[in-house]
């Protein structure tokens, strides 16, 4: 009888933490925020790394566009691997989502993410691809810039790239979904656990705390854009597919959940007009610009959010290449001030060089560098993690020669 009373106490307290656990919110922001976009841009959000049952995924097109469409987005890449031949044209709206093409392809031991800007490339094997990376990835930006090249998470185990990087790579995902799952499972296996068993009552919660800053990643960021302009991308990599038997996979976690998390939000100074083939060429062109910011979208909304460098009247982007010349004033503005603490700090050449707690921060540039910046927030997570700063926003880089 003893034993019945403690193991039934022990299920009510468990299952009260995990009634608490399922109304707990993990955002930053107050939930009735009504967005806006920055006055200078309009904000649009999206995905990249995404795969359908055409390859590693297990939704169809239609049900993988369906979970985008009701999670609010403005735009989806599909990038199935190792895709060849005749694929359905299922380009252009569905609904207000614009859903787009791109393609990742096995590439040496890595993954490689293109976007073919001018839609030029037909190809039919994957011998075929193998030589036109190689030629492409030999060049330099300006010889191939209707190309963007984009390496898939670049330190996930088995899949990491040997020797140098070469010229013509555009770019790297900076974030990636999977890599972070994975580097938890191996790293912190009694943590990875504990999100398992939250992620019931709270999928949001379960990720958050898995979260780790990407140090490798920003590092191989910062030293790449040291030598060549460099773009980096959150990856969603969705697959809705985790473990199974033969044919059977578990659908988890789900496009609808991953859809919640990560995005890229691309910052344009004219707005989407439905045109499906002009408002491609305007996501596509901001993506080989590097006119985005990458967000942590379960904190937030962060619409509202925009960096940008100010000469005068003169308004550069993220991923602008300028010279030096004194008055230049990098400017980093958020939607909505925070309802926990926080900082945005910015960097020069990977070195944190100024931080501030206010909505708006401006900081004089004093010297050539490469320039970015973050916004970072401490909240206050259940039992047993409690608070640590966790990095909300990621900016693209500014070049000023």
């Amino acid at each position: 009888m003893r034993k019945v009373v403690i193991g039934s106490g022990i299920f009510f307290a468990l299952f009260s933490y995990g009634l608490f656990l399922a109304h707990y919110d993990v955002r930053v922001v107050a939930e009735d925020f009504k967005s806006n976009n920055p006055s200078e841009f309009y904000d649009y959000r999206g995905f990249t790394n995404v795969h359908s049952s055409v390859n590693l995924g297990t939704g169809s097109y239609q049900d993988v566009i369906q979970a985008a469409q009701e999670k609010g987005a403005d735009f989806l890449f599909f990038t199935d691997l190792n895709v060849f031949g005749e694929e359905p044209t299922i380009e252009g709206y569905h609904g207000k989502l614009l859903v787009l093409k791109g393609a990742s392809y096995s590439y040496l031991d890595s993954r490689l993410i293109t976007y073919d800007l001018l839609g030029s490339h037909r190809i039919e094997t994957l011998g075929q691809a193998q030589i036109l990376f190689a030629d492409l990835l030999s060049r330099d930006g300006s010889d191939a810039a209707d190309d963007l090249l984009v390496l898939a998470h670049p330190f996930k185990p088995g899949f990491e790239w040997n020797g140098p990087y070469p010229a013509g790579l555009d770019g790297i995902e900076v974030i990636n979904l999977k890599s972070i799952w994975q580097m938890a499972w191996a790293k912190e296996k009694l943590s990875f656990f504990w999100s398992v068993l939250v992620y019931p009552f709270n999928a949001d919660l379960a990720w958050l705390r898995l979260y780790q800053e990407p140090r490798r990643e920003m590092g191989l960021w910062d030293q790449l854009n040291g030598k060549q302009k460099t773009i980096g991308f959150a990856g969603t990599d969705a697959t809705a597919r985790t473990g199974g038997i033969g044919n059977f996979h578990l659908r988890f976690p789900s496009y609808h959940v991953l859809f919640s998390l990560l995005s890229n939000h691309v910052l344009l100074k004219s707005e989407l007009t439905g045109d499906p083939d002009g408002d491609r060429r305007k996501i596509m062109d901001a993506f080989n610009e590097g006119q985005f910011y990458m967000s942590i979208d379960l904190l937030g909304d962060p619409k509202g959010f925009a960096a940008y460098i100010v000469e005068g009247e003169k308004v550069y982007q993220m991923g602008s290449q300028l010279k030096f010349r004194e008055g230049l004033q990098l400017r980093v503005r958020l939607g909505q001030k925070p309802k926990v603490d926080f900082e945005t700090v910015i960097y020069k050449d990977g070195e944190r060089v100024a931080s501030s707690n206010s909505v708006e921060t401006e900081y004089i540039i004093h010297e050539p560098g490469v320039y970015r910046a973050t916004v970072r927030v401490i909240p206050l997570l259940p039992l047993p993690d409690g608070k640590r700063w966790i990095t909300w926003l990621y900016t693209n880089s500014f070049y000023v020669q």
